[in-house]
């Protein structure tokens, strides 16, 4: 039985769904927190759905204007600073100038220029995991001030920061979120870790070190995974997964 929810709605075009009043609370105060200690003007705390579309937003100082605009023109994944670009990359905390993101120059300096129109000098994606699944993610932006920009060093430790006590104190609440994070593969939750590292490339020992299980688990999950997707090996898992993903609205 769910208590204690609270029903968030986010900008124009995104649906609203139910959320714990703690994990509302984290998020608030999270945004709250990481905008001081990496002294962002603004920042937006949001989770995450299996497709690594963003819900749930906790604005902090985020002017209304430039967050429909953002919904109008990017939303639909055109930012180079996506979540679901950054879950497929496997980035953590990435910059706008970050070398390490992968995305077309064009693309970088379009989203750049929509950015600056609100005075914005520099952008930053946080994303959060708990048990190998993204499930949250900030978005920060730095204005007006000369030199204000990203700093990744301080910027990955505050993440590490957050996502252990995301995943220590509020992992258990996160699954009401995510219940239907399988629906459209059928998978069960755990077939979904696996399908994920499978994703991003990882070996059987690698998934099984970073779940704490078995080689031979993994083998197993993977075999009922193959069964109800039917498919046959790893790369046609990860294409059928990557046309769920295209599939989905």
């Amino acid at each position: 039985m769910k208590t204690n929810v609270a029903i968030i709605a986010g900008p124009v075009g995104c649906p609203a769904r139910p959320i714990s009043t703690p994990l509302v609370k984290f998020g608030a105060h999270t945004a709250s927190f990481t905008s001081q200690a990496l002294g962002a003007e603004w920042c937006c705390f949001y989770f995450l759905d299996a497709d690594g579309q963003p819900f749930g937003f906790q604005v902090h100082r985020t002017p209304w204007a430039l967050r429909e605009s953002y919904v109008t023109h990017y939303m639909a994944r055109s930012d180079p600073l996506h979540p679901a670009h950054l879950v497929t990359q496997n980035l953590r905390f990435v910059s706008m100038f970050d070398p390490r993101l992968s995305c077309a120059l064009e693309s970088r300096r379009n989203f750049s220029n929509f950015l600056s129109t609100f005075g914005t000098r520099d952008a930053a994606e946080m994303i959060f995991r708990v048990g190998g699944r993204a499930v949250a993610g900030m978005s920060l932006l730095w204005v007006g001030r000369a030199g204000s920009r990203a700093d990744r060093k301080l910027g990955e430790s505050v993440q590490c920061y957050i996502e252990f006590n995301l995943a220590a104190h509020y992992g258990p609440l996160l699954s009401d979120i995510f219940a239907e994070a399988g629906g459209g593969l059928a998978l069960t939750d755990r077939e979904l870790e696996i399908v994920q590292l499978v994703c991003q490339g990882s070996s059987n020992a690698q998934i099984a070190q970073r779940l704490a299980i078995r080689v031979s688990t993994v083998k197993t999950h993977l075999l009922h995974v193959f069964e109800k997707l039917g498919v046959r090996t790893r790369a046609a898992l990860v294409s059928r997964c990557l046309l769920v993903n295209a599939a989905s609205p």
